[in-house]
């Protein structure tokens, strides 16, 4: 008789976590209390290809998905938007996010990465010192999940490590993906950053869910997804970056 191999551990969906437990000051302080270089790789990278968008001009309604506690996706948009969706599910993280843009004075992590956005737009375009009331003036909220995206909204859309850290299931993860690549215009742009071999994140005393993803995994979604696609690696992944994931992978892509 073969031995036993143990039990399986059945692998948990979206709806399995709650949610609304998610502690968004306790993630904030983990991961965007002390910048981390990679952070800022990805603030160019999103800030370059959202200046590229089309069409031309200032008048860009932008979406980002499952924005988390972060305003590093309002910023990056803020230059080309005349609107800014953020579309999250998390009651805790869009009291957070109105809470955070409400404040008299922006934290210095988020100007630290401002800066990084100023930079890309350096003579080319006069951005202020400080983001904040620009962001309060653009941003409006949508307590919605991603399966809920409606389709051909929006010119242009972000998306910053959210499909792969809402489950465990693949499935779930290539829908995600599919609501976020629908959600533009054709000819729209896309900007998402994924976690690499991720295991899972904990957020106070709870874990929350991820998927083992990389490059070719993204190219072999996004290429049956979007017009064009491309992947790039951000940092060197060769050592963990904190705890339970090990680099980033970049997607800019244009919808079909």
């Amino acid at each position: 008789m073969p031995a036993s191999k143990g039990p399986i551990t059945a692998l948990r969906g979206n709806g399995e976590y709650d949610w609304a437990a998610f502690e968004p000051e306790s993630y904030f302080e983990h991961y965007y209390a002390d910048p981390h270089p990679d952070d800022d790789d990805l603030t160019r990278l999103a800030a370059a290809t959202l200046m590229h968008a089309a069409p031309d001009g200032d008048g860009l309604n932008i979406i980002d998905i499952g924005t988390g506690p972060s305003l590093i996706p309002f910023m990056c948009a803020a230059p080309r938007a005349a609107s800014l969706t953020c579309w999250e599910f998390s009651q805790a993280n869009v009291s957070w996010l109105r809470e955070e843009l409400s404040r008299s004075e922006t934290r210095p992590q988020w100007l630290h990465f401002w800066s990084s956005v100023r930079a890309v737009y350096q003579g080319k375009k006069q951005l202020p010192a400080d983001p904040g009331p620009l962001l309060q003036a653009k941003c409006e909220f949508a307590q919605r999940s991603i399966f809920d995206l409606p389709e051909r909204r929006w010119d242009a859309a972000t998306m910053f490590f959210c499909a792969e850290s809402i489950t465990e299931k693949r499935p779930e993860f290539e829908a995600a993906c599919a609501s976020f690549a629908k959600c533009v215009k054709p000819g729209g742009t896309l900007a998402a950053a994924f976690l690499v071999r991720s295991s899972g994140y904990t957020v106070g005393q709870r874990r929350y869910p991820a998927i083992d993803l990389c490059a070719s995994a993204i190219e072999d979604v996004f290429c049956g997804l979007t017009a064009s696609a491309e992947v790039q690696q951000i940092g060197a992944a060769e050592h963990e970056v904190r705890s339970g994931y090990t680099g980033a992978l970049f997607l800019r892509a244009q919808s079909r």
